[in-house]
């Protein structure tokens, strides 16, 4: 199966690959799509969760509705899907970010602080079993990786580093046969 590289998903290509994108339901076709091609290229499932960061105690939570809670903005997003092999368990973020504006680096910011709770969850727990994958297509998104790749080089993260992948879909495989060989 042929899978689009993110980079060159512009708005147009977007509207072109997916339809129209824009509100509710709508804006979980490309998500579909990234969600059909882990599936059928790993063969295991990727199951959607419910399954949040809190980010200033660094646990991982099973929470539908976090913000009827006081502390509601101490929890992440939920994880698009999970993973599970023989022997661990990968929680994926599904994003494919488009075209410049205000909106597009907020919810580039809102995944930086996403990741680098999940950078901060993995210095914090020694659980060998538990890996993170943020699959992050778009033209904004690939124009905007040195920033995920500068957070990903700090060297608090040295150790448990190979146990992230950011990127685009299309290398999303090669990270998984690294980690499926360690």
């Amino acid at each position: 199966m042929e899978i689009i590289s993110g980079s060159i998903i512009t708005k147009e290509k977007r509207h072109e690959l997916f339809g129209n994108c824009s509100g509710g339901s709508l804006t979980l076709k490309p998500e579909d799509y990234q969600r059909k091609i882990i599936i059928d290229l790993s063969g295991h499932k990727c199951i959607k969760t419910n399954i949040r960061l809190n980010l200033r105690t660094f646990e991982l939570v099973n929470l539908i509705h976090p913000n009827i809670n006081i502390n509601g903005f101490d929890f992440s997003e939920n994880f698009d899907g999970c993973q599970e092999f023989n022997n661990f368990k990968i929680y994926i973020n599904l994003k494919c970010i488009v075209g410049k504006g205000g909106s597009q680096t907020r919810s580039l910011r809102e995944v930086y602080w996403f990741i680098q709770g999940q950078l901060n969850y993995l210095n914090n727990n020694s659980n060998d079993n538990i890996y993170f994958a943020n699959i992050l297509d778009g033209d904004e998104a690939n124009y905007n990786m040195p920033k995920f790749n500068y957070l990903l080089s700090l060297s608090i993260y040295d150790k448990i580093r190979k146990k992230i992948y950011i990127g685009e879909l299309k290398n999303y495989f090669n990270w998984l046969n690294l980690i499926n060989d360690l």
